[in-house]
Parts: C-alpha cells; sequence; structure tokens
C-alpha cells in the first residue's frame, strides 16, 4: 500500500499556505483527538495528522521536505525529529530521523493544540471544558493563552465556573458585565486549581445570543412594534440578560429604523463604563388579523389623505463655488 504523503494526510495541495494548512489541522486534529473521538483507530489518526503538521507547519522541515520530495528521496513521511546518521533512507528525513508522537506532547505549537478544545462543551461543568480525559495541554512553565465561549447570560451576571484543563479543575471568575475580548488571568495557584507551573490567559468570547448582539459594550437589538404603536406611542417590555426587564417608552410618531436607547444597561466597555441598550425600531404587520381590525383599517384609509407613493432622495445641498479666486498681494 503506497503511504500517503503529508499533504494528502492534511488533504491540502502542495502549493497551500501557511494559514491553510494550519486551518486544515485543526480541523482534523479536532475530529480525531482522543478525549473527542473514541473510535479505535482515533488516536493513530491523530498522531498521523499531528506528524503531519508538525513538518509542514514549519517553513524550515517544510522545505527540506519538498525539497527530499522533489529529488525522489524516500517514501513521504517523517518519523520525528533528526538524531543523525544516515543522510536519507526510506523516511523522507532519512533513517536518522526517528521518534514516536503522542497528543500530550506532540512537538506542535501548544496554542494550535490547546486553542482548539476550548470552549468545548461536555460533562457537567455548565458547558465549559477545555480539556478532558488525559490530554496534557501545557506542562512547561509559562503563560498559556486560549479562549473560552461563555454565553451572554454568562457574561453579564458574571460568576464563576469550573474548567477543566489537563486535567486539573481550575475556578475561573467572570466578572459581571465582560465584554467580548476581555482577558483573564488564572495565575498558577493550588487554591485555584492551576498546578501546570505556568499562568493562564483567556479571552472571553461572546456566543450568539438569540435577541442582542454586542459591540463595543453596548448591546444592539429589535424592537418590534405595530402600526398604531407606532403612531400613537406606547410601552414594551425589555428583558434583560440578568433575567430581570426594563420598561421601554415608545414616543408618539415613531419611525421604523429609528433607535431607542436604554443608557447603562450594556456590558462593560473597555474604558470600565457601563454600555447601553440600543434597540432599532421595526414595524411590522400582526400576520393574524381580525374582521373587526380590517375594518378599522379601511375607515383609517377612508379618512386619511396618505397616498402611496416612490419616495424621493434627499439631494445634498450644494456648495456655492467661488467664481473669482482672491489672491494674496
Amino acid at each position: 500500500m503506497a503511504v500517503k504523503s503529508y499533504y494528502e494526510i492534511l488533504g491540502v495541495s502542495k502549493t497551500a499556505s501557511k494559514q491553510e494548512i494550519k486551518k486544515a489541522y485543526q480541523k482534523l486534529a479536532k475530529k480525531w483527538h482522543p478525549d473527542v473521538n473514541k473510535a479505535p483507530e482515533a488516536e493513530a489518526k491523530f498522531k498521523e495528522v499531528a506528524e503531519a503538521y508538525e513538518v509542514l507547519g514549519s517553513e524550515e522541515k517544510r522545505k527540506e521536505y519538498d525539497d527530499l520530495q522533489r529529488y525522489g528521496f524516500g517514501s513521504g513521511r517523517a518519523n520525528g525529529t533528526k538524531t543523525g546518521g544516515a543522510p536519507f533512507g526510506d523516511a523522507p528525513f532519512g533513517a536518522g530521523w526517528s521518534g514516536s508522537y503522542s497528543y500530550g506532547n506532540s512537538g506542535i505549537p501548544e496554542e494550535d493544540l490547546f486553542g482548539m478544545f476550548f470552549g468545548n462543551r461536555g460533562g457537567d461543568r455548565t458547558g465549559f471544558d477545555f480539556f478532558s480525559g488525559n490530554g496534557n495541554a501545557r506542562q512547561a512553565s509559562s503563560t498559556m493563552q486560549a479562549q473560552l465561549d461563555i454565553s451572554l447570560e454568562q457574561a453579564y451576571k458574571g460568576g464563576s465556573v469550573r474548567v477543566q484543563v489537563g486535567g486539573s479543575n481550575v475556578n475561573v471568575n467572570i466578572p459581571a458585565r465582560s465584554h467580548e475580548g476581555t482577558v483573564l488571568k488564572i495565575e498558577d495557584n493550588v487554591l485555584n486549581g492551576m498546578t501546570s507551573g505556568g499562568d493562564l490567559l483567556i479571552t472571553l468570547h461572546i456566543l450568539p445570543h438569540e435577541i442582542y448582539e454586542p459591540r463595543d459594550g453596548d448591546l444592539h437589538g429589535t424592537v418590534e412594534i405595530a402600526p398604531w404603536q407606532a403612531v400613537l406611542g406606547g410601552e414594551s417590555k425589555v428583558p434583560l440578560p440578568d433575567g430581570s426587564a426594563v420598561k421601554l417608552k415608545i414616543p408618539a410618531g415613531i419611525q421604523s429604523g429609528k433607535t431607542l436607547r436604554i443608557p447603562g444597561k450594556g456590558l462593560k466597555r473597555e474604558n470600565g463604563t457601563n454600555g447601553d441598550i440600543l434597540l432599532g425600531i421595526e414595524i411590522v404587520i400582526p400576520k393574524s388579523t381580525s374582521e373587526i381590525e380590517k375594518n378599522l383599517y379601511r375607515k383609517l384609509a377612508e379618512s386619511s389623505s396618505f397616498q402611496a407613493g416612490l419616495k424621493r432622495q434627499r439631494r445634498k445641498p450644494r456648495r456655492e463655488s467661488n467664481r473669482y479666486e482672491e489672491r494674496k498681494v
């Protein structure tokens, strides 16, 4: 059976960019990681993908690999790190390449592997599971960086959640009103469960919400109102992400597309102040209209002077240009 090349293993072309290779690796590594995939062949597949990426993900190793492939040496596979020995052999880097791969210490940049599983959900840890099982994310004494996916409700209310990093349960305290991109530093401390020998920097990512869209600390949404509410005005109940609600006053005569503001009820801005809730107005026609309502609309149509027609574009006022140019004497 012919041995696949590293490019075939990752499913990319030989001209693929570094970003394309990384993206392909992340997709396959996430698919075959033994902590995620319980298939018997998962570990072997993961090692194969990790081996391919360790070479193709490095410009220096990829160049040497391509050169050896180009001149016909070897079968297209490597087996680890170069230790010396015969210059070429059955493996593309020669018989001097040896070593093995494990998903705990594959030689791959840790942020590539660690970051893919941050935010993975599992178990009873409120949907926060960085790594589960025996995957050793990082063992070096250094600062770790990763992303944590949270709901808008969790970002708004704050609180403590337990996540698993490299087999250890870690307490993460999320401040109330945390905005998108908030960075939390978890110091290596027995009290919070961090025993990896390094600090952890967590970047919060707020997952899409059914009502609000966070933007720079503000929460953007849309209020749907009926035509008579647009004419007469009224009130609307606005639910907040913490489970409470506020009343929004709708002014009479409001037009579709206008924006109403609820000050100070958003997330924290980067400058520490509270953002606002910004609600766009959308006038909608109720799907079901009774005969009584239709009769009222008919009476309104008979008494109203409004005529349907094309909207005219507003012209910007022209600037008067001077006919004569002043000259300085």
